[in-house]
């Protein structure tokens, strides 16, 4: 019999993560990683959650907000370079404040390797 406990919290950007390295199947983070924090912090936060994803683990990334050029610039290399493998990638412009604005929201379902 498998048992599984989903666990909500919040906790700051600016602090590590509660738990012991490679011990969560999976971390779900919805409209709260974005654009608005600083590019080092996100990138600390991106390695905490590789961290405390046991291999074969999933990162779910939903609803991150940016700016067009920061997609293929800034985030694409940032999650490349804290080793996710990509499992799914949804990216959608953001028209509310117009098309002009060239505003983006990406999901991702990202895997930390089993090796």
């Amino acid at each position: 019999m498998v048992q599984s406990l989903v666990i909500s919290f919040d906790v700051s950007v600016s602090q590590r993560l509660p738990f012991f390295d490679n011990t969560l199947d999976i971390v779900h983070s919805m409209h709260v990683l974005s654009n608005w924090i600083p590019d080092a912090m996100l990138e600390f936060t991106l390695y905490d959650i590789y961290r405390v994803l046991r291999p074969g683990g999933l990162f779910w990334l939903d609803r991150f907000f940016c700016l067009g050029s920061q997609l293929n610039q800034t985030y694409v290399p940032m999650l490349d370079r804290v080793g996710f493998r990509n499992l799914r990638w949804n990216a959608g412009m953001k028209l509310d404040r117009g098309i002009d604005k060239n505003e983006w929201y990406f999901s991702a379902l990202l895997e930390k390797p089993m090796t």
